[in-house]
């Protein structure tokens, strides 16, 4: 479906303009005469929906630098870069480094070019919502409140502040603009209490609406419930949209994220409810054709459809040219410390060391995402069930029930055809170190790993000298020059 509209929909991720926070976008008469002709029928409420979709796979948010390369980068989860890679200031914390800066902006100017067209889309929603089927109005208005609290948590993920759990000050500090109405206007900036409630009520009003989602389990609804929207399949593939489970799993991430004993309990709720779905289910490494569908995409809550992906990923994934600068491997040494290769029955059974790395010349290269002979080409997941065990397994290993946090924990390292499980005898303490090795296992190409180390302000990071002291200088990335010129942002 993402296909579909793309050309149609070429200029309408372009239709706001972006530089700097005073100008995020221009709303001039002109501007507002093209919404109010696009909003006059349900088809140009699909097209900016879809226009959102298809502004995140820009290579400078989830194609490359929001998931695989510049997140994991920032994580150390690859091998150093040489000197005349594209990214290797940035590895390197160098966050005011010439080449370095454009693409940190790029991530906050384009992000706030797509919220500002999801903004654009929710006022005309409520405008001409007599234009629209019900059901449709109630997903599409989920799905764009679910994207617009998506985006705004990854962007206070990255340029804000972690360890909150440990930081109860950062609550009344300000945090980035939650963005809610398309207008010229400045959006002041509000405390992270604020803007974490902002943040917290697009995401019941999404779960309440996606109720409505053909994902979400409804005994009452009758045959043919859908039949009249989806006459063109535009609500099938729900997994590639912003349905209701993948809403729930943003509020377990965002409820981890703000820490303390009441949010880590609402966020395992929260997952619970993921893990209980039908929406997705953990494979079985003994029988799941791994090495065709190296994205595992049973356990896809979230993905997005990137068109030619290969030409984006793919350079970047080939070690065994000297002279490929930018290409991303870890090292043997890493590799086989990272899967515990030195116990067969844990690193050498692990799909995700024996089939998910390719052993080339420089080192174990991820393949997850090598746009190649795979089931499922163009498809870069964001959120997967994986997460969501890992979620449960924190709260119980921190509330005295190490034995369910094992059973989750083991859940996933059998369904990667990890042979030993967790003892069953292990301590709180115990648990968590394995916790922590599973989320260096699982998330390589997923860009969760950065988000981890930050959230649990990891003051040592694997990859990083014994030296290396990592504190917000490295975890707080800059706000571009131009927001705190023009715009008295503070950070």
């Amino acid at each position: 479906m993402l296909r579909k509209v793309t050309k149609t929909l070429a200029g309408l991720c372009l239709l706001l303009t972006v530089s700097s926070c005073d100008n995020w976008l221009e709303v001039t008469p002109k501007t507002q005469i093209r919404a109010g002709d696009q909003f006059k029928t349900e088809a140009g409420f699909r097209d900016a929906l879809m226009g959102a979709y298809i502004g995140m796979t820009a290579p400078e948010l989830y194609a490359r630098d929001m998931t695989w390369n510049m997140v994991d980068l920032l994580s150390q989860q690859y091998a150093p870069l040489p000197s005349l890679a594209g990214y290797a200031e940035l590895q390197q914390y160098r966050y005011k480094a010439t080449r370095v800066v454009p693409k940190l902006d790029a991530v906050w100017n384009k992000t706030y070019n797509i919220i500002a067209n999801i903004n654009n889309a929710l006022h005309y929603l409520e405008v001409n919502k007599e234009l629209l089927n019900p059901i449709s109005h109630d997903i599409i208005k989920g799905e764009l409140l679910g994207l617009r609290a998506f985006l705004h948590f990854d962007l206070m993920r990255l340029y804000g502040y972690g360890d909150l759990a440990n930081r109860p000050e950062v609550g009344a500090k300000p945090a980035i603009p939650y963005v809610t109405e398309f207008d010229k206007e400045i959006t002041p900036q509000l405390t992270y209490a604020q803007t974490f409630e902002l943040l917290a009520q697009d995401i019941r009003t999404a779960l309440e609406l996606l109720q409505a989602d053909p994902i979400y389990p409804n005994a009452g609804r009758p045959p043919g419930y859908y039949a009249e929207i989806n006459r063109d399949g535009f609500f099938d593939h729900r997994e590639q949209r912003m349905n209701y489970y993948a809403v729930k799993a943003l509020q377990a991430r965002m409820l981890l994220w703000q820490g303390g004993a009441d949010r880590l309990e609402a966020a395992k709720l929260a997952a619970e409810e993921v893990i209980n779905s039908n929406a997705a289910a953990l494979i079985s490494a003994e029988s799941y054709p791994a090495s065709s569908d190296p994205i595992l995409y049973p356990e896809v809550l979230f993905s997005l459809n990137v068109y030619a992906l290969a030409d984006v990923v793919n350079r970047y994934l080939d070690a065994d040219k000297p002279t490929n600068y930018d290409a991303l491997f870890l090292t043997s040494t890493a590799a086989n410390e990272i899967y515990e290769t030195s116990n067969v029955n844990v690193g050498v059974a692990d799909i995700r060391f024996n089939t998910l790395l390719d052993q080339q010349t420089s080192g174990y290269v991820p393949v997850k995402l090598l746009q190649n002979k795979n089931t499922y080409l163009n498809n870069v997941p964001l959120m997967k069930l994986p997460e969501m065990y890992y979620i449960a397994a924190e709260y119980y290993a921190n509330n005295g029930q190490p034995g369910t946090a094992i059973q989750y924990l083991n859940s996933v390292r059998k369904s990667r055809g990890i042979l030993e499980g967790i003892p069953e005898a292990a301590d709180a303490e115990a648990v968590k170190a394995e916790l922590f090795k599973e989320y260096r296992k699982e998330f390589v190409s997923e860009g969760q790993l950065f988000f981890y180390y930050k959230r649990k302000g990891l003051t040592k990071l694997p990859g990083l000298s014994e030296e290396t002291v990592v504190g917000d200088n490295i975890y707080l990335i800059p706000y571009p020059d131009s927001e705190i010129e023009f715009g008295n942002r503070v950070q």
